[in-house]
């Protein structure tokens, strides 16, 4: 059974975000973040504990190049990114 792998509003604002950031400075270069995000989707429906353990209990860490992805499951089988940073970004608290 395929599991889902779910973009919580405040990931998918920050994504938005930086796809339109990065789109103003390199077409590539949005298209390889958003390609980078739909692989680690897949990744994490196959397997879903890739990653480490994250700062906040419940979560894990997904490490895309430059990229931190931070999830955890939602309900039975379905998986939520709750956050996604580039990793110089500070970390956040409010998860």
């Amino acid at each position: 059974m395929a599991r889902r792998v779910l973009l919580s509003a405040r990931a998918q604002k920050w994504l938005h975000c930086e796809v339109a950031y990065l789109a103003e400075r390199s077409a590539p270069a949005a298209r390889r973040l958003l390609e980078r995000i739909k692989d680690a989707r897949r990744q994490l429906a196959t397997f879903p504990r890739s990653g480490r353990p994250g700062l906040v209990p419940g979560t894990r860490r997904l490490v895309l190049g430059r990229y931190v992805l931070t999830y955890r499951r939602r309900g039975t089988d379905d998986l939520e990114i709750i956050d996604i940073r580039h990793g110089r970004q500070a970390e956040t608290s409010d998860l």
